[in-house]
């Protein structure tokens, strides 16, 4: 059940609207994709779970790379929910990041040579010798990489409707930005699409990518000078996907930029100030590349996104009952009623499935620096097998507070909650719903017909 409930929360995460940040530059609509919402807090969960699956499908029981932390913190996480060991390969073990994930059952960390790719090195050597599952980014694992990162593209056009103008997205090795337009590229085949967005790859001085791109080069030059010991430097410098990433970065007529200190800084303070968000250092890059852009009056009017790795919307969901409903059964009736407005039902039907949800189902509430903002009903069928055993009866907002992931968040943790058993019904019209809806993974299978009396002489 474990690994069920961890299949519908990686990915699928909010997609928020910067409003305050879009007055303050000037420009169109600004979107943040906060990668921090998957279940360990990071966007290379969405590699590490692909990474757990084909190792399980290849009958292995160990997963083995060189790491900084970020990747294997987020395999880590997944791994103990699929029984897998992992084996971490790092060059210093005061300097890698993600620390408390890293320190869990089932993960061992060597200590091994000076640098990043001497670890690659024998972490790649030694899962051959064991027959573990080698997880290093290369050759091997390229497509894998990028395959990850591709859903990314795919949940942001579900959501900004095929309006998206640039993808701002920070890069170490290429995977992300590779991956962003694989997605792009196949959905424009597939005529999802009329156009790829032009991606802008963000990244430190002196990563390969960047020099190749400053440089007019079609391909990525096999060596860029020295980084010293700095550990920030050498994770941006690293390129195995670059040349996938550089060949995305010409195809969709992008960008790759890389922001100085103070700038990110600048970035960092912005966001959280405007936003109320914190990022940190990766997280500064796409935002400090895009306030650039802006200042410089290049941003067209259509929609920007920006790919952020680790922030996150700090939403708290409580499981309710009788005892802890707020405000009592009658009033949260009425709150439920006055939220969903033309697509309310009457009041004794809403109190039914609160009902039978207090009982036999879940009621959660969603809570925004303290203040209730959504509800999820969740009722119980008389089904086991003909039907799935819950239905969603009613998922709102509070009508004032948009753009916050809030309704994508309790879909998720309903989705967790009753395993994916789960069905819902929605008005034909509510095509915001819809799409919330199909991008969380359900289909629409048939049309719920409800009769209805006829009076005598009626046409």
């Amino acid at each position: 059940m474990a690994n069920e409930l961890m299949k519908y929360r990686v990915g699928r995460t909010p997609m928020v609207r910067a409003q305050a940040l879009e007055r303050t530059l000037g420009t169109g609509e600004i979107y943040l994709k906060l990668e921090g919402n998957n279940p360990s807090g990071h966007r290379e969960d969405r590699m590490a779970y692909l990474i757990i699956r084909d190792c399980q499908a290849r009958g292995k029981d160990t997963v083995c790379m060189a790491t900084f932390g970020t990747v294997g913190g987020s395999l880590a996480y997944l791994a103990g929910h699929y029984h897998i060991n992992c084996v971490f390969y790092v060059p210093d073990k005061t300097k890698i990041s993600r620390k408390k994930l890293l320190d869990l059952q089932r993960v061992k960390i060597i200590e091994y040579g000076s640098t990043y790719e001497e670890c690659v090195r024998e972490s790649r050597r030694v899962a051959v010798q064991n027959g573990w599952y080698n997880a290093n980014p290369g050759l091997e694992n390229n497509f894998m990489n990028m395959y990850a990162f591709s859903y990314i593209a795919r949940e942001i056009i579900e959501y900004a409707s095929g309006t998206v103008e640039r993808v701002f997205c920070q890069t170490n090795n290429g995977s992300s930005v590779a991956g962003l337009h694989l997605g792009f590229r196949q959905m424009w085949t597939g005529e999802k699409i009329d156009y790829i967005p032009r991606l802008v790859a963000v990244t430190a001085p002196g990563n390969p990518i960047t020099v190749a791109f400053e440089q007019g080069l079609r391909e990525i030059p096999t060596t860029t000078g020295k980084v010293g010991r700095d550990t920030h430097l050498r994770k941006m410098r690293t390129a195995f996907n670059g040349q996938d990433a550089l060949n995305a970065i010409y195809d969709s007529d992008g960008l790759c930029l890389a922001p100085d200190q103070p700038s990110l800084q600048e970035a960092a303070t912005l966001l959280r100030k405007l936003e109320r968000i914190k990022i940190g250092l990766y997280d500064s890059y796409p935002v400090a590349a895009l306030v650039t852009l802006a200042r410089a009056g290049s941003l067209g009017p259509k929609a920007n996104v920006l790919v952020l790795n680790d922030a996150r919307v700090d939403m708290d969901i409580e499981r309710v009952d009788r005892a802890n409903l707020p405000s009592g059964l009658d009033h949260f009736i009425q709150t439920l009623d006055r939220w969903l407005g033309p697509f309310t039902d009457p009041p004794t039907e809403i109190l039914e499935a609160v009902n039978n949800a207090l009982d036999q189902g879940h009621v959660l509430l969603a809570y925004y620096k303290r203040e209730l903002v959504g509800i999820a009903v969740i009722s119980r069928m008389n089904f086991d097998i003909f039907f799935p055993a819950f239905h969603l009866s009613y998922i709102v907002t509070k009508p004032d507070v948009k753009g916050r992931g809030i309704a994508t968040q309790l879909m998720e943790y309903a989705l967790a909650l009753t395993g994916g058993q789960l069905s819902l019904h929605v008005e034909t019209k509510n095509e915001r719903a819809i799409k919330l809806y199909e991008k969380m993974g359900f289909k629409r299978k048939y049309f719920r017909m409800i009769y209805q009396d006829v009076s005598e002489g009626t046409p």
